[in-house]
This record gives structure tokens, sequence and C-alpha cells, in this order.
């Protein structure tokens, strides 16, 4: 047993007939996780801590040979989702992929790449750095400080890859500008559950009520907004769109469900946990940033030329700031 790091094969040997198992590559990989373990039996190792854990077997034990275990050992030869799943969720799953050196204990990932896409979540903290660094580029600390934990950060970078590099002054798009259209284009859109109300005040009015219940409004219904330019004075939108982060009792606030879903207000609670917080950090109080702004309007289900021009318009802006930004960096000050 003390040979299990020395190169040399260490098999199980099952009571009676049944397969054997070779388990060096297992405990090899257990090894890089920190976990040092040894064969106890031909279907139990033990673990530094004391731990046992086994491997699920068809191979009968003998009588009064039944010992306690504390985790299910699964090392299959392919590792599945649904495995995955489980040791996500069972603290006593004890799971080893060889191949992929992976390892899951006490339900959590203690060894190698975790799984980048399965859940929308990094999706929308991916692109909460795209909008921050679109135009005026961050340093690392600088996007904590906006909200974000280092690890959100460090695997957002990691998922934009190609499209932004750091420089002497801190982390920016690759591309002048290259950020903008990626961001508006190809952000996913905000998820969550969408109602749809209806009031006899005007929009204008509807807005300051959403607003002062802590909502943010978007899309071209700031262009009635005090300071904020982005959007040029055009005719009010048929339907105002705001967000929110908690429930609004929107009867209290002079609305009831909108039947038709023609004119009205769309009111949605995001599953993207990030539109507040860059709106926070772009400094606006009541709207979403320009990019959720221009996303917003971009994935209006009636667009008019109103809403078109609006956002070229916006999009121009961010163009413009981030060409003007990027001059200010790396070239006036120089």
């Amino acid at each position: 047993m003390a040979a299990a790091y020395s190169g040399r094969p260490q098999i199980t040997m099952p009571y009676g007939l049944g397969d054997t198992t070779d388990l060096t590559d297992t405990l090899a990989v257990l090894r890089l996780a920190g976990l040092r373990a040894v064969v106890e039996s031909h279907d139990t190792i033990r673990l530094a801590d004391g731990r046992r854990a086994r491997f699920p077997s068809l191979t009968q034990r003998p009588r009064g040979e039944e010992t306690d275990v504390d985790l299910l050992l699964l090392a299959p030869r392919t590792v599945t989702v649904t495995q995955i799943a489980l040791a996500e969720q069972t603290a006593t799953v004890l799971l080893v992929d060889v191949d992929r050196r992976r390892v899951w204990i006490d339900g959590k990932q203690a060894l190698g790449t975790k799984e980048r896409w399965k859940d929308a979540a990094p999706i929308y903290f991916t692109f909460a750095v795209a909008r921050m660094l679109a135009v005026n580029g961050s340093t690392f600390d600088g996007l904590v400080r906006a909200g974000l934990t280092p690890g959100q950060v460090d695997d957002a970078l990691a998922r934009l890859g190609k499209r932004v590099h750091r420089t002497d002054i801190g982390w920016e798009s690759r591309q002048v500008g290259g950020l903008v259209d990626f961001a508006i284009a190809c952000y996913p859109g905000p998820g969550g559950v969408r109602t749809r109300w209806t009031s006899d005040l005007p929009l204008v009015e509807q807005a300051e009520r959403l607003i002062s219940a802590g909502c943010r409004i978007s899309g071209r219904a700031i262009s009635e907004r005090p300071g904020y330019p982005a959007i040029s004075k055009r005719e009010m939108p048929y339907r105002l769109v705001a967000f929110t982060e908690e429930e609004v009792d929107m009867a209290a606030l002079g609305f009831e469900p909108d039947t038709i879903g023609y004119s009205g207000t769309e009111l949605i609670r995001p599953a993207d946990p990030t539109i507040f917080l860059t709106a926070a950090a772009a400094g606006f109080k009541d709207s979403t940033d320009d990019t959720i702004t221009a996303n917003t309007l971009l994935r209006a289900d009636f667009r008019n030329d109103d809403d078109a021009a609006s956002l070229q318009e916006v999009r121009d802006r961010l163009q413009f700031l981030a060409d003007t930004g990027y001059d200010l960096r790396h070239n006036l000050l120089n």
C-alpha cells in the first residue's frame, strides 16, 4: 500500500468472483487535489482525514466484514453531467474524473477546470465586465470596487479572451470600441420575469412612480428624463420598460394588469444580477446604463423608426466615447 505513489499499480481484489479495479490513477488524481488516500479493502479507500470511501459494487461481502463508510466513491471512465450534479448536490459523494484530472468532494469541485457554461450567471458577469470596459477600461481592483467579486472578474476576463487585454493602466478592449457592439448585440437579454401593466397616467408619470419605487427605466423612455443626452427627444414609445430588483406593488402605484399586451408598462425582474450594478458604476441613478438601454431598444418587439434611430444614436455615442477615452488615456496624456 505504501507504494501507491511510486508508479506501481494498486489493484483492488474483490471477494469471490468479480472484476478487479486499478486504483493507481484514481489515487494519483486524488493526491493532486491534496487528498492522500490508501487502499483499505477490495472496494474501500481511506483518506488521510480518516474517512472511508467505497466503490459501489455488486460483489457480495463476507458476513461480519461490513464496515461503516463516509463517502461513495465514483471513478467512472467517462464522467457524466448527471454524476457531476450528484457530486455537487451530495456532500457524501467523492467523484474522480481521471482523464480530465477533476475531483469533487464535500459538494464542491476540489481539482480541475470547472464547467464554464453550465448556467447563465457567469455569462451575465462576463457582459457586466464587457460593459464596464467598453468605453473607459478599468483596473482589476476597479471592477471589484464596482461590486463584483475577484473570482467573477477573473472568470469574466478569461471568457472575454482576446477581446480584452491588460495595459499598464488596466484592462480594456483590445480594439478601440470593440466591446461596444459585442456588449449590445451579443448580450443574451436580462431573463427573469416579465409582466405587463397599464395605467391611465401618461408614460412620463408612470416612469416617475416606478423610479420612486426603486425601478430603473430603459429604452427610449429615458429621452424624457433630464440629464440623459444619449437619446434625442423623440415621441414617447408605446411602452415603458422598467427593471426592478424587488417586488413592486403595482396596484398601489396606479397600475393594473395589461390584458391587451400592446401598450403600457413592461416590468422586468431580471435574472441578470448585474444590471443595477453596472448602471450605478456608470453614474446613472434612475435608468439602466447606455449599453443595456441600447439592448432594450434592440429587443423592442414592435421596433419603429424612432427606436431604430435611438439605437443608432446610443451606439454612435458609445463608440465616440470609447475613441475619445482611448486618446485621453494613451495619446494626449503622454
